[in-house]
């Protein structure tokens, strides 16, 4: 027999706070500072709680690729975690601009539509390195894959 617990959220909880501009390399900070963006809002913030909770990430959602390129200025993300289909600016797109501004930002790449595998494809071989991902993601294997040193 199991039971699920549900708790309220916590009402004024503050948002993490980020620095300005990275200090230094992300290997000499404790934490990461990731950037989540989806469309789909409940996607893109829990995302962002889960990385919060994790105690190794501080991560912010963001809903649209405008805001995403807004907030990237303030935080100057080492990994980006986007939607790859969403209105607006595409996560291809996003991926793009926010690798010509901070070229050693990780990018993955999420998506449940199969046609995302040949606009990642096609990014690859006008030379970017970008990771997709399948949507859902299991919270286990998202922690996993992102504290996975990359070369």
């Amino acid at each position: 027999m199991s039971t699920t617990l549900v708790l309220p959220e916590r009402q004024g909880s503050p948002k993490p706070e980020f620095p300005a501009k990275s200090t230094g390399p992300a290997d000499q900070r404790l934490h990461r500072t990731v950037l989540v963006v989806d469309d789909e809002s409940l996607i893109a913030d829990t995302l962002a709680e889960i990385l919060n909770d994790s105690g190794d990430f501080d991560a912010i959602a963001v809903h649209d690729g405008e805001s995403a390129l807004e907030q990237a200025q303030t935080i100057a993300p080492d990994i980006l975690i986007t939607d790859v289909v969403m209105p607006g600016m595409n996560g291809i797109d996003l991926a793009k601009s926010i690798r010509s501004q901070f070229p050693k930002t990780r990018i993955v790449l999420l998506s449940g539509q199969a046609h995302a595998r040949d606009f990642v494809r096609a990014a690859n071989h006008e030379g970017y390195s970008f990771e997709l991902w399948a949507k859902p993601i299991h919270p286990d294997l998202l922690l996993e894959r992102l504290k996975r040193n990359r070369s």
